[in-house]
């Protein structure tokens, strides 16, 4: 008898409890005491700009802090011919909406049939322009003020770096041509505005496979929306390779307390036990 008046408390309390649980649950829907308004599950507001002590936009890490830029979506188009066709539907640009010559869709097409074997990226090669920014283990962006410069480096591939000329100069007119170019900057409000040519035609200025001549000009656009994004914005302009200029671009990530570090492509590279149909690349020029 006093068994079964436990078992019918148990089955009481267990039923009033299922009864009491939907109820919390549709109060903290309306902001109850775990709900978004009081810190249940909601997420902080990014943490603002950094600045530098006059008021301007400061791309890389506080002082005293470390941190590198680090890529989230780096495709500059959505490509359902691509050998890595998901990881480009975010991109801002369809394929369709590029204005590729006839030879530079072509072109185009066949490097994504050999997936990475034409890659000059995956020899070890530098690479400039959005492909800069599109690389794996981080970036910094390192702004000298006394110089008149701002320097991006990267490690991954050739560990180079890239140098943003602030003094107002022009671009030489006897360039010779090579895989950063030449690159001079201006602020505008918060947005540094780098104009790029000077480019040789020995490397992919993009994950995409998407071809450029020496013609090749570029204007790109960085904004440091918040403490952790940055903003890429690129138009591309080569009348060797398209019919017109266009704009695309993606977003970075600030990974807070990482830096950069030594790494030596040649020694680490793993890519050519993944590379296809080395027939074809031995005369392939990308």
């Amino acid at each position: 008898m006093r068994v079964r008046f436990i078992v019918t408390a148990l089955t009481a309390v267990i039923l009033a409890l299922g009864a009491i649980t939907p109820a919390l649950a549709q109060g903290q829907g309306r902001g109850g005491a775990a709900g978004p308004g009081r810190g249940g599950g909601a997420k902080p507001a990014p943490a603002p700009t950094p600045r530098w002590p006059d008021g301007r936009v400061n791309l890389g890490a506080p002082l005293g802090e470390k941190g590198v830029w680090e890529r989230r979506n780096e495709h500059l188009a959505i490509n359902p011919g691509s050998y890595q066709a998901a990881a480009t539907k975010t991109a801002r640009v369809h394929i369709d909406q590029v204005p590729l010559q006839p030879w530079a869709r072509a072109l185009t097409n066949f490097r994504h049939e050999l997936s990475l074997a034409s890659e000059p990226y995956t020899r070890c090669k530098p690479a400039g322009g959005p492909r800069q920014f599109m690389s794996p283990y981080g970036l910094e962006i390192v702004e000298l003020p006394e110089l008149k410069r701002i320097f991006v480096f990267n490690i991954s591939n050739a560990q180079s770096y890239r140098t943003i000329y602030m003094d107002g100069r022009s671009h030489p007119k006897d360039l010779k041509p090579s895989f950063m170019g030449h690159s001079i900057g201006r602020w505008d409000g918060d947005t540094l505005v780098i104009d790029s040519v000077g480019f040789n035609e020995d490397f992919w200025m993009n994950r995409d496979g998407l071809p450029h001549t020496s013609q090749l000009h570029l204007t790109e656009r960085l904004t440091r929306t918040d403490f952790d994004t940055l903003n890429y914005e690129v138009t591309i302009d080569d009348p060797g390779a398209y019919t017109a200029p266009w704009t695309s671009g993606y977003a970075l990530g600030f990974s807070r307390g990482n830096e950069l570090f030594e790494y030596m492509c040649q020694e680490n590279n793993l890519s050519p036990e993944s590379m296809t149909g080395a027939g074809i690349v031995s005369s392939f020029v990308p």
